[in-house]
Formats: C-alpha cells, structure tokens, sequence
C-alpha cells in the first residue's frame, strides 16, 4: 500500500514581520509629542496672560511683590474719668472697643497714605478721617500725613513694618466714651527710585472723636523722620523691618 509524504503541522507561533511593534514605537512617539505641544502651549498662554495683565509677573523681583498692610499693634487701652465715680467696668469696656476703632483707623490712614502709592500724596483720599480743624490742616501737612506730593519722584514703594498705638479714652460715669488719644509709632521700608533704601517713621499723638457715628482725628502733632536704610532681608523672612545704616 502506498503512503503518502505529509508535512507536519510547525508547532508554535508564526514568525512576525516587525510592524506590529514598529506601530506602537510609532504611536508612543506621537503621543508623546502631542503631549509635549500641548504642554508648551500651556505655557505660552500662561506667560502671555501674566505679561499683559495689567502688570509685572509677580516673583521676578522684591519690587513686584505687592506691599503688606498697616497693622497697627494695640499696646493698651485706659480709660480717664470725666467723674471720679462711675461704672468702671463700662469705662474699661468703652476704651477698650474705641481703642479697637481707633487702631482700625490709623490702619486705614498710613494703608492710604503711605503704602498705596496711588494715593500718595493726595489728601483728598485720607478727608474722611479727619474732622474739624485737622482737616482744614492736610493740604498743609502732605509731607507728615502722606508720603509727600510727587512721591513718586523719589519712591518705588514702601513696605509698612511694626506700628503700635496706645490709646487712652475719656469717658463719662455711665461709660460713654467722649474722646481718645493715640500715641502711635509707624515705620516702613521705602525703596527710593535711585535704588538706595530709607527707614521712615512717624511719631506723635492723634486726638479721635466721633462724628456721625465714626471715630475720626480733630487734631494731631505728628513727625515724620527718614534716614538711610539697608536693603530688605531676602525673600522669605518675615520681618520687613529696615537696618539703619
């Protein structure tokens, strides 16, 4: 009987020509560029975004930082009698909520006056806290009350450091308050225009009474002073207070 030569069936997996892993290569590579230009586009937008705000990129330089804020530190608060008796737990109470109101006001007056530098120099944008008298005395007092006129000759910024206020409140028997003084202390760091740094300080005391519901100042007799200063610790510490060379 004759038989016939059969081949026998090759036992495993076929031989592979190389494209199914050449496509994959493939399709690995664009993806990662696609990811690539999408992140770089990203990017660009960002950059465009923070260079035609309005402003400077926040971080390049100390001077593109926006300034802290006034804080006026509270060193305490007394009440004087108009009475010799009287409900002494209304008085302490009443010169302590008005020394609270008068250190929210010096906030708001040395925030205005020496730290925005869109307001530097222009009384009209410190009127409202001052009453009376003191406020027919601004225009004449610039340079005390506010960074000076044409600030912006001389100065870049100001960088407010430790201020302090202490307060006392006159009051009558029933705890009503009727008129504060503060004697305050603020001090900045002031970045001049020609790059040197100074130390500026204001001195003295602030009369506050209440008109229309709001403490305001009716006279004062302050003192500016300003000597050369070092230039800021760097990024990152806290204490913006200036070295006096």
């Amino acid at each position: 009987m004759a038989t016939e030569d059969k081949t026998p069936l090759r036992e495993g997996t076929p031989p592979t020509s190389g494209r199914t892993a050449k496509t994959a290569d493939r399709s690995k590579v664009a993806r990662n560029r696609i990811i690539a230009g999408v992140v770089a586009a990203v990017v660009v937008l960002v950059a465009i975004f923070l260079l035609t705000r309005g402003g400077s990129v926040i971080g390049i330089g100390t001077n593109d930082v926006p300034p802290g804020k006034v804080d006026f530190q509270l060193k305490g608060s007394t009440f004087v009698p108009t009475q010799l008796q009287g409900d002494k737990n209304a008085q302490q109470d009443a010169a302590k909520t008005t020394a609270n109101d008068v250190r929210k006001q010096l906030d708001v007056l040395f925030d205005t006056a020496y730290v925005n530098p869109d307001s530097w120099g222009d009384t009209g944008k410190i009127g409202d806290l001052f009453t009376g008298g003191a406020k027919d005395q601004l225009d004449g007092d610039v340079k005390t009350l506010t960074l000076g006129q044409n600030a912006g000759d001389t100065y870049k910024r100001v960088e407010p450091g430790k201020s302090t206020v202490k307060v006392r409140v006159l009051t009558d028997a029933r705890g009503n308050a009727i008129r504060a003084s503060g004697t305050l202390t603020f001090t900045g760091l002031a970045t001049r225009t020609d790059g040197t740094y100074s130390a500026i300080t204001v001195t003295g005391t602030a009369i506050f009474v209440q008109d229309g519901g709001t403490w305001k100042i009716e006279a004062y007799n302050l003192t500016r002073s300003e000597k050369p200063a070092k230039a800021p610790a760097p990024s990152g510490s806290t204490s913006p207070t200036a070295e006096v060379t």
